[in-house]
C-alpha cells in the first residue's frame, strides 16, 4: 500500500517548547567564540543541550532567549548574528517554525586559561 505524503492525513503535530529548545541549543553547539551556553561556567554544551535556552512555541512561529558564555576576543555581534541565524535555520528546517524573535543574553566572557609554568624534567626517575 501506497503512503500518503505531505500531511495528507488529517491531525496536529505539537512541539513542546524543550523540543525547539533543544534544537536551538544544538545548533549552537559549533558556532566559533561561544563558550557556553547557559549562566554559569560550570555546565558546558554536554551537560543538557536546553540549558540557557528558553522557548516561547505557537503553531506557526516560535521565540527564543539564548544566554551564551563569550570567548574572551570573538566579535560579539558576529557571534550573535551567526547564533540567531543558525537557530532560525535549524528550528525552520526541522520544526517547520518561523523565528521571529531571538534575543540573545552575553552573560559572561570566558577569559583564557593562564598558562601553566613547565615542570623541569627530571634526568633521573
Amino acid at each position: 500500500m501506497a503512503s500518503k505524503k505531505n500531511g495528507s492525513i488529517p491531525g496536529t503535530i505539537q512541539l513542546s517548547d524543550d523540543v525547539v529548545a533543544t534544537i536551538a541549543g544544538l545548533a549552537a553547539r559549533d558556532i566559533p567564540g561561544i563558550h557556553a551556553l547557559g549562566k554559569s561556567r560550570l555546565i558546558s554544551f554536554g551537560d543538557s543541550p536546553t540549558h540557557g535556552i528558553e522557548a516561547e512555541v505557537g503553531q506557526t512561529e516560535a521565540a527564543l532567549d539564548v544566554d551564551v558564555i563569550i570567548e574572551y576576543g570573538a566579535d560579539i555581534h558576529e557571534v550573535a548574528d551567526e547564533l540567531k541565524a543558525r537557530i532560525a535555520d535549524e528550528v525552520g528546517k526541522m520544526a517547520d517554525r518561523k523565528v521571529i524573535e531571538v534575543n540573545i543574553h552575553v552573560v559572561d566572557v570566558q577569559l583564557p586559561e593562564p598558562e601553566q609554568p613547565k615542570q623541569e624534567e627530571r634526568r633521573v626517575h
